[in-house]
């Protein structure tokens, strides 16, 4: 460009270039993903609730039939079914009943606060035993 009434061309304009932080997704193992696959599998699943603790047993089956083969459980939570509790429950999954439990939590906002949480309460643990 020629700026009219000066010696030469002016520079070209500024191209100012930012760069946002990249969304890191977790990766989620196929069989973690829908509970279909899980269902398929035979995979464990497990929801614990954030105010009480109560640990249950959740069967990939009911979920299917609730939600649809399709369906995840990344990332949601349901109303604890221990009466009188008025938490939220978040699920877990497992190959194996001799593997390790993984949280199925990916929401920084959900992560939150599952340090503090009560210790899981089962049927053993309301026995005494």
């Amino acid at each position: 460009m020629t700026d009219p009434g000066s010696a030469g061309p002016s520079p070209p304009p500024a191209i100012i270039v930012t760069r946002m932080p990249a969304k890191i997704e977790p990766l989620w193992p196929r069989w973690a993903k829908t509970v279909g696959v899980m269902l398929q599998r035979n995979i464990l699943l497990r929801s614990q609730c954030r105010r009480c603790g109560t640990l249950m047993r959740v069967e990939p089956a009911d979920l299917v039939a609730r939600h649809g083969a399709g369906w995840s459980p990344i990332d949601h939570q349901e109303r604890c079914r221990m009466v009188g509790c008025d938490g939220a429950s978040y699920y877990l999954a497992a190959r194996r009943i001799d593997t390790a439990w993984r949280v199925l939590l990916a929401d920084p906002a959900l992560i939150q606060g599952l340090d503090d949480l009560p210790a899981p309460v089962t049927a053993r643990t309301l026995r005494g035993g």
